[in-house]
């Protein structure tokens, strides 16, 4: 299915790299969006798949995705105006894995491409909304809220995002991986793997140095599908 008419897309991109010998290295693209949006106009849904680009040697890799645009709001009805993407960069040459540290970015509406190499490293913003009132208590904080810990947070929801190495599985389902952050602090991650539907997660803890975020056990129905799901928690050891 195409985007909605008049939806607006921009190349992004990320150049394979040389050896120091050089040779031709493989880079592989990996861009997660922040949020789930909806075409207000059309009611269609822009789902937060993680979007791959294909394996390029010596060559670009290339993904387009929309510019931060007019149209859209989130799942509960607030209107967005602009949204953060999370890049994983990998590189592979002879065997050989190295991962570029975690980036994040935006796409204004007049931006024409966007070149990843150009991008600096670190925790995705959040989206922007309409204005609205002023908040008091996001995911469970309240009190002085601080956009690193908010950035985090929004990292941990997407745990597959941070993993650095070896995934070791159960019955198809991740429990197991050592995770770096984009500010290079490394942690772990350990996953609960569901009784009841192999291959899914139902809780999760991810670390950062002292802290470590918590997705609490979620509840499901019949068909397996989650139908209430804790906010995440922090806590600061």
């Amino acid at each position: 299915m195409a985007y909605p008419p008049g939806v607006t897309t921009c190349p992004v991109s990320i150049k394979a790299p040389a050896t120091f010998g050089g040779e031709d290295a493989t880079v592989f693209l990996e861009v997660t969006p922040a949020l789930r949006l909806i075409h207000t106009a059309s009611g269609q849904t822009l789902a937060d798949f993680v979007e791959r680009s294909a394996p390029s040697v010596g060559g670009v890799a290339t993904l387009n995705l929309p510019h931060s645009q007019p149209g859209f709001q989130d799942e509960a009805g607030n209107t967005v105006l602009s949204w953060p993407y999370t890049a994983r960069i990998r590189y592979e040459y002879g065997g050989q894995k190295r991962h570029a540290p975690i980036k994040a970015f935006t796409i204004p509406a007049d931006q024409p491409s966007v070149d990843l190499a150009l991008i600096p490293s670190g925790p995705p913003i959040s989206a922007l909304t309409a204005p609205g009132p002023i908040v008091t208590t996001v995911n469970g904080q309240t009190g002085a809220v601080s956009v690193e810990s908010l950035d985090y947070k929004l990292l941990a929801r997407d745990p597959s995002q941070l993993w650095d190495g070896v995934v070791t599985y159960a019955d198809g389902a991740p429990t197991s991986a050592a995770v770096l952050w984009p500010d290079g602090t490394a942690g772990v991650y350990t996953g609960t793997a569901s009784v009841t539907f192999p291959g899914s997660i139902d809780a999760y803890t991810i670390t950062h140095g002292t802290t470590t975020y918590t997705q609490p056990a979620v509840t499901r129905d019949a068909s397996g599908n989650i139908t209430l799901q804790p906010a995440i928690t922090e806590e600061t050891a």
